[in-house]
């Protein structure tokens, strides 16, 4: 009787120590990248596939759809389309598309630019020193940088037409 009574409060006991501690994995190890909402976004220089450089800093004023990418994955392809319909309209506003690829050769990246019609620059992240700056573990992940330089949304993972859109208009710099 007493064996069974030790057995019955030992396995609730293992049970209310692993519900806790399944607790506070979730809780500690929820994902924050290095960089995220509220945090001025990096500086960093980068090349296009055409060797144009481009600095984030001299992009301030304007708001920055910063997107990192590889050419093998299916959403950021799609997301890809999506930004080229409507580039020039959002340029017009003040919103400036950064295409990071990440860690690709400048071949495939010419090649997934001619294949897609990409009318927005492509810049090559080789090395990961700008993804891993940003804390980037998926693809694709968009930072929506304020005309301020300030990270307003941190997006992980594929969106529909209208997400994008309406990430876009967050963008527009208030006049």
């Amino acid at each position: 009787m007493k064996r069974n009574r030790l057995i019955i409060r030992s396995m609730i006991l293992l049970v209310m120590v692993a519900a806790i501690g399944y607790t506070f994995y979730n809780h500690f190890s929820e994902e924050r990248g290095i960089v995220d909402r509220d945090d001025e976004a990096p500086n960093f220089i980068l090349e296009d596939i055409n060797g144009n450089q481009i600095e984030l800093e001299q992009l301030r004023g304007q708001g920055v759809y910063l997107n990192f990418w590889q050419t093998y994955c299916v959403w950021c392809r799609e997301k890809m389309q999506y930004l080229r319909d409507h580039y020039e309209e959002y340029k017009e506003k003040g919103v400036e598309i950064v295409a990071v690829n990440v860690d690709e050769g400048r071949g495939s990246v010419e090649r997934h630019q001619e294949r897609f019609n990409i009318n927005y620059g492509l810049y090559l992240d080789r090395g990961s020193l700008v993804t891993n700056a940003y804390g980037v573990t998926s693809l694709p992940t968009v930072f929506l940088i304020d005309e301020n330089g300030v990270v307003i949304e941190k997006q992980v993972g594929g969106k529909t037409e209208n997400q994008v859109l309406a990430s876009l208009d967050k963008l527009v710099p208030s006049q």
